[in-house]
């Protein structure tokens, strides 16, 4: 585990952390809410419980990212990665960092350049709110990944060669 030393990344998980385990258990009750209405034929389910649900799991999937990226514990590859010299293994993952980081800012850049022409004008079919609110969870955890990936590269670039 390469986990960033940095306070201020160190408290940016712990606030995903805990907003995530917030929603988590928020979906658990709106999930039991759904479940209970539908056994009991004299209550009328509620329409908005699965709507509700599948937008905070986008949040949490979105948002908990950030997560995963500051502890570097994503699933790889490594068969090529492992063959190579120490030197050759630090660079290449050294790459990979920088290419994640791309990935998130293009996922910024286009989050925030498109979704406000779509999101603006679309409304969710239960709830009827603008799908902007759950399209910027993408921009919001896009923009917490790159933080994290930019804790990351500073990190094992400090370490150099031994890190790898």
């Amino acid at each position: 585990m390469n986990e960033p030393n940095s306070r201020f990344l160190r408290f940016v998980n712990q606030l995903v952390k805990y907003f995530c385990i917030v929603m988590l258990a928020a979906m658990t009750v709106i999930v039991w809410i759904q479940v209970f209405a539908r056994s009991i034929p004299a209550i009328v389910a509620p329409n908005w419980t699965e709507e509700l649900s599948r937008y905070i799991m986008i949040y949490v999937a979105f948002v908990g990212a950030s997560n995963g990226i500051f502890q570097w514990n994503n699933v790889g590859v490594d068969m090529i990665i492992s063959r190579l010299p120490k030197l050759g293994r630090f660079i290449l993952n050294l790459i990979i960092r920088v290419l994640v980081l791309a990935f998130w800012c293009l996922v910024i850049y286009l989050g925030w350049k498109n979704f406000p022409k779509v999101g603006g004008r679309q409304f969710s079919a239960t709830m009827h709110f603008p799908m902007l609110y759950v399209q910027i969870s993408l921009v919001i955890g896009g923009i917490l990944s790159a933080l994290q990936c930019i804790g990351q590269i500073v990190c094992y670039a400090k370490g150099g060669p031994d890190n790898a």
